[in-house]
């Protein structure tokens, strides 16, 4: 088996090209995979390979590594298949990898978002009061970043502080405190954002067009940083800090699902009380 990997180790040099540290990494989880089925008697058949899986599992590697080592023993199957015809599809179907668990999204205290918002609130231009809005609706609203890049100016009826949320949905949410940031975008910041009468969007960008995703992505990310709250806030971030406000203030989650479009009421989860 040494020898085998050796070979496919050479074929990843010479025909596919790979880097110097893809071959080293290779080596080392390929040689580890020989070590743990010379455990074991029989070779490489099915039942030893399901049987690595177990192996890395019981070594206590996180799902991600477990996942990564699999990639270069399926590859390295893959490899003896072509060579030796030795039935390698259903020994690279004995390798499934453990799901890697998702990492909730980060959570902030109503002080946390008070110092994101106040970082593009202290400038005076235009695009401080657009970041000032569009930070404070998702907090207020907990609306997703699409509904947000897809509101237009009709969704918005800004005097008596409703906001109607575009798509399937048809619901109207109260704007609450992001009432004030939001008019004075409309009323000092759009306006020298938007180069074309014609644009409806409510939030544009700097060329005068709709926000994307992206764009909005981006907002949150600056004035994150801004705000020393590290990189993994994220307008998802401010979904969930609103749910867990709202839960923390006694509100029922059958208005909060209402309210945040789910399918159920047990898709909410409350997370520990932030860090401060």
């Amino acid at each position: 088996m040494k020898a085998d990997i050796e070979r496919f180790l050479e074929h990843l040099r010479v025909e596919r090209h790979s880097a110097s540290n893809t071959i080293s990494a290779y080596r080392t989880d390929l040689m580890q995979f020989e070590r743990a089925l010379a455990a074991q008697a029989g070779g490489i058949t099915q039942q030893t390979v399901a049987g690595y899986t177990t192996w890395l599992m019981g070594k206590g590697y996180t799902a991600a590594t477990v996942a990564r080592k699999m990639v270069a023993v399926r590859s390295y199957l893959g490899f003896l298949g072509v060579e030796q015809v030795a039935g390698s599809a259903e020994l690279i179907s004995q390798l499934q990898p453990p799901p890697t668990p998702r990492k909730p999204p980060r959570v902030l205290s109503p002080e946390q978002f008070e110092r994101l918002r106040s970082a593009p609130a202290a400038l005076s231009n235009p695009r401080g009061q657009r970041d000032t809005a569009v930070l404070d609706l998702l907090y207020t609203t907990g609306m997703r970043a699409s509904e947000v890049t897809e509101l237009d100016l009709e969704h918005l009826d800004s005097e008596l502080g409703w906001i109607r949320v575009p798509g399937a949905r048809e619901l109207s949410l109260p704007l609450g405190a992001a009432r004030s940031s939001i008019r004075s975008y409309l009323e000092n910041g759009r306006p020298q954002l938007v180069r074309q009468l014609s644009e409806r969007a409510l939030f544009v960008n700097l060329r005068g067009k709709r926000l994307s995703r992206q764009g909005l992505w981006l907002v949150v990310k600056r004035w994150a940083l801004a705000a020393d709250l590290n990189e993994h806030v994220s307008p998802h971030s401010l979904r969930h800090s609103m749910a867990h406000l709202w839960l923390s203030q006694g509100k029922s989650r059958r208005e909060l699902q209402r309210t945040l479009g789910l399918s159920s009421p047990s898709a909410i989860r409350v997370r520990p009380k932030p860090r401060q």
